[in-house]
């Protein structure tokens, strides 16, 4: 019996941790300035094979320059030079960067999610079936 606190305990602690990063999240989108950015160059690793990662550029209201390195690469490389997008930065601090799209935005908050569910399911699933089935 003492597993599914154990379950149900991992559950909430996780569906705390989805909270905390949606807040988060919500609080950058908010508070964060948009603006397009460009692909200046595509930085070339060696990682099992070449991966190119594509590091853009773009200009803050301020009109102070800033470029962003995405932290992943591909092969073939996802990016071609010249092509923009929008990203999203802290106005108070432009290095704190990411490409505006839904699943970029949410990627933490998802993943928390899709192990609080089960685990508040299989936990809190226990004690409903003992008080009403069993």
């Amino acid at each position: 019996m003492w597993q599914y606190y154990l379950i149900l305990g991992l559950g909430v602690v996780f569906l705390l941790l989805a909270i905390f990063t949606f807040r988060n999240t919500m609080g950058f989108l908010k508070n964060g300035d948009k603006a397009t950015a460009t692909v200046t160059d595509l930085h070339k690793y060696e990682a099992e094979g070449e991966v190119f990662a594509p590091v853009f550029t773009f200009r803050t209201k301020e009109n102070q320059i800033v470029t962003y390195e995405l932290a992943e690469g591909t092969d073939p490389p996802a990016w071609k030079i010249g092509e923009t997008t929008t990203v999203i930065y802290d106005p108070a601090d432009p290095s704190k960067v990411s490409l505006y799209s839904y699943f970029r935005m949410f990627v933490w908050t998802l993943v928390l999610l899709s192990i609080a569910f089960p685990l508040l399911i299989v936990g809190g699933g226990y004690f409903i079936a003992a008080r009403f089935i069993l």
